[in-house]
C-alpha cells in the first residue's frame, strides 16, 4: 500500500482532487468514482492529489509533484475545508413542530 492509499484507508473523510489550471472537482473516496473520472477525462483533467482527515482528526494531503497539480490543489484546499466544516457541523435535532409536540407531552407539575 502506497502513502496515498494508506492516508485514504486511515481517514474518516477523504477526497480526490481532479482538475487542471485551478478548475477542479472534489471526488469523495468512500464510494463509486467512475462517473467523476469519466467526466474529468472528457474535460482533459488530471488526478492532482487527495485531501483527508484521519480517524484521529489529523489532516493529511498528498499532491502530485507537477506545478499544475500543486496550483490546483491550492485552489481546492478551501473547498475541502468547507466540506469538512459542513460534515462536522451538528445536525439539527428536529424541527419546531417536533419540539412543541414533545413540550405538550411533558407532565403538568403545577398542582
Amino acid at each position: 500500500m502506497d502513502a496515498t492509499e494508506q492516508l485514504v484507508f486511515d481517514s474518516d473523510i477523504a477526497v480526490g482532487v481532479l482538475g487542471k489550471g485551478g478548475d477542479f472537482v472534489l471526488v469523495p473516496l468512500d464510494g463509486a468514482i467512475e462517473a467523476a473520472m469519466e467526466a474529468a477525462v472528457l474535460r482533459g483533467w488530471n488526478y492532482c492529489g487527495c485531501y483527508a482527515v484521519t480517524k484521529t482528526g489529523q489532516p493529511g494531503v498528498r499532491c502530485e509533484p507537477d506545478p499544475d497539480s500543486i496550483f490546483t490543489m491550492m485552489y481546492a484546499a478551501l473547498a475541502f475545508a468547507q466540506l469538512v466544516a459542513e460534515r462536522l457541523r451538528p445536525k439539527p435535532k428536529g424541527d419546531g413542530v417536533e419540539w412543541i409536540e414533545a413540550l405538550y407531552r411533558l407532565p403538568d407539575t403545577r398542582g
